[in-house]
């Protein structure tokens, strides 16, 4: 449907509405009645913003009241683990694109600190200038803590599973793994389904289908450099030893079928190895949508007949995104952005699954 046409479909459904209720009424209703907290400001840049109106819920997020707010920049909820980063991008995304969508750290008036994410959204006149911009935002903190919680949990699998005799790890070391794989699809958008959404819809943020949702299709995570990482998420060395051995078997194994062929037994060992590189990730919350990645592709492998033919070429591209990753995240820690690396191997990752299924 052309634009203008759809503009006018639009403008024809809300002048139903406005036959009930006049268009003050409906604003009114719509911010004060939000479960959202919603702030609007004007388009000033260089004076910050400025609030001219926030919702209860945003009054009550932040502590202070509406008077207190009107004329003031949401800069006075920045603090010192504000993410400056972020924010930085805010007024070039919203004069280029007119959105913003972004999270960082907020400060309340009492000072405490809250998670949130905000979605801002010009605001224009019928001249088609913008004069306000519309930001919705989301108090994450109950989805940071659910985040810990797993966290905790996967550690504490872990030391079950490093406790537990050779004997026994053979029965136990699925159900570890599985609990695990299960706690990652909470947040992995391609494993996301209805039974996951129930279970948590109470206490996440947001289940829509969208990208913007909380479990999306794509999550974005951001930035965060092997060192910031290593500062909060240290990885045991006996961890990194096992990751080191995996990957080269890989190699080994990959360099064999490159020369003398393939065989069922080759890509079995493969398949093995890249099973225990994702076993030994699953452990680390922040890789496992890498390990989910790696998980699947060693899990297709298993299961091709010594027929199937595939590019080679493609596995070992796959490969080296994996070891690169790993690389300058946990080993050589030089990456400047962990998360890159493992995009590159998700995208890897699919496409040699095009290929395998």
């Amino acid at each position: 449907m052309p634009s203008q046409a759809k503009d006018m479909e639009e403008m024809l459904f809300f002048s139903q509405m406005l036959n009930e209720c006049s268009p003050l009424e409906l604003l009114k209703q719509v911010l004060m009645h939000s479960h959202h907290a919603i702030v609007i400001t004007d388009a000033d840049a260089s004076a910050g913003y400025r609030i001219i109106y926030a919702n209860p819920v945003f009054c009550r997020h932040t502590g202070y009241e509406l008077a207190e707010l009107v004329g003031m920049s949401p800069r006075i909820l920045q603090g010192p683990k504000s993410n400056k980063r972020i924010i930085e991008k805010l007024t070039p995304a919203l004069k280029e694109h007119g959105f913003f969508y972004g999270a960082s750290i907020n400060y309340r008036k009492d000072g405490s600190m809250y998670p949130v994410e905000w979605n801002i959204s010009e605001i224009k006149n019928e001249q088609g200038e913008v004069t306000h911009y519309m930001s919705m935002q989301k108090d994450l903190s109950n989805f940071h803590r659910l985040a810990k919680q797993v966290k905790k949990s996967n550690e504490n699998f872990k030391n079950f599973y490093l406790s537990t005799t050779q004997k026994d790890k053979s029965h136990e070391n699925k159900a570890v793994l599985d609990s695990l794989k299960d706690n990652q699809k909470i947040y992995a958008g391609g494993l996301r389904n209805d039974e996951n959404a129930d279970l948590f819809e109470d206490a996440f943020f947001d289940f829509s289908p969208d990208e913007m949702g909380a479990l999306g299709n794509k999550v974005d995570k951001g930035e965060l450099s092997a060192d910031d990482f290593w500062q909060e998420n240290p990885i045991d060395d006996e961890d990194i030893s096992s990751l080191v051995e995996s990957i080269q078997e890989v190699d080994v194994e990959l360099g064999l079928l490159q020369s003398q062929g393939q065989s069922k037994e080759r890509l079995e060992n493969i398949a093995n190895g890249f099973k225990e590189v994702a076993n030994n990730l699953y452990f680390c919350v922040e890789f496992n949508d890498g390990a989910l990645i790696i998980d699947e592709v060693a899990n297709v492998l298993k299961e091709l007949e010594e027929s199937y033919e595939f590019p080679v070429d493609v596995l070992v591209t796959f490969n080296k995104e994996v070891y690169e990753w790993l690389d300058g995240a946990v080993i050589t820690k030089n990456a400047d952005n962990i998360f890159e690396g493992e995009n590159n191997t998700i995208a890897a990752g699919n496409q040699l699954l095009l290929f395998l299924k």
